[in-house]
């Protein structure tokens, strides 16, 4: 993957990162759009994945912290496959 591509996933990751609370839906977004312009072993994308609907799923539960938690994990899981 060419510098410029890893760049642009990760200035998505950190738009994503706004200072407002409970950014949960624009965390899997983000995640959702890196995923469609990376290309990673389909092991490393299952995994991410999986954390995002888990963290979405603690989103619409009302567990925000966890959410916020299990969605950043996927970033960083995402980011250190690239």
């Amino acid at each position: 993957m060419t510098r410029i591509t890893a760049g642009a996933v990760a200035a998505l990751f950190l738009m994503s990162a706004s200072a407002l609370a409970l950014h949960c839906p624009q965390d899997a977004a983000a995640i959702d759009a890196a995923l469609a312009k990376v290309e990673i072993s389909d092991e490393v994308k299952a995994e991410v994945v999986a954390l995002r609907d888990q963290g979405m799923e603690l989103h619409e539960a009302g567990n925000h912290e966890e959410s916020e938690r299990v969605l950043a994990e996927a970033m960083r899981t995402l980011l250190t496959a690239i």
